[in-house]
């Protein structure tokens, strides 16, 4: 009886019962893809000091980055979804650039996506037994820093972007898109940094241990 009570409730305002599954799968594809993106550069940091790609680490980067796409399939998912709902029962939200903005970013996130699926992942298998950053191009690490720094600030962006409602009907979409971009720009720059300082300390700990051999 409860039971049929609750599917009552609910298929009297499809409406609200539309909204809510939708609500509901957007924030399982953002925890999903949020989660397991963040423990992927998290465990990336550990391979900037020359620590050896196992197999085991490479079955833990594949199983994450599958996390992370079915993640992004459910954002595309009920991204649309939304606009479809907004569509047919609240027009006017269309014209919130907020909700542009989130699907810029997605996009921009969804095209990084594919080169760490098609690229990333698959040198991660090549360099099994290996550091993972050894004997690859200084230009070609620092793609790959890239593509984990855009991966990580798109992920967080919408969360953000969602979060402030003050935003709603007020900032244009460029002003949004702009201070992702400048935060973007930042953690990137760290980044780099990092890395350079990462290949000076390979590089030192290489000619220390030859000097070493030597004496």
């Amino acid at each position: 009886m409860q039971l049929a009570e609750i599917l009552a409730a609910l298929s009297s305002d499809p409406e609200q019962m539309t909204r809510g599954i939708l609500r509901i799968f957007h924030f399982i594809g953002l925890a999903l893809g949020l989660g397991a993106a963040t423990l992927l550069d998290l465990m990336t940091l550990r391979f900037f000091w020359g620590r050896v790609m196992t197999q085991r680490d490479y079955d833990i980067f594949a199983f994450l980055s599958g996390f992370v796409a079915v993640g992004l399939k459910l954002l595309w998912v009920t991204g649309l979804g939304f606009l479809a709902f907004y569509w047919a029962f609240e027009p006017v939200k269309l014209g919130n650039e907020k909700v542009w903005a989130k699907m810029l970013i997605v996009a921009i996130l969804t095209i990084n996506g594919v080169f760490i699926h098609r690229t990333i992942i698959p040198f991660i298998y090549r360099q099994i037994g290996e550091p993972m950053l050894q004997g690859i191009s200084r230009r070609k690490r620092h793609a790959f820093v890239t593509a984990g720094i855009v991966s990580f600030v798109s992920w967080y962006a919408p969360l953000v972007i969602a979060n402030l409602p003050h935003l709603n009907f007020q900032v244009p979409m460029i002003q949004i898109l702009e201070v992702y971009g400048l935060v973007l720009l930042a953690v990137m720059i760290v980044a780099h940094l990092v890395l350079v300082g990462s290949d000076m300390t390979i590089r030192f700990s290489g000619r220390t241990r030859q000097a070493l051999q030597k004496t």
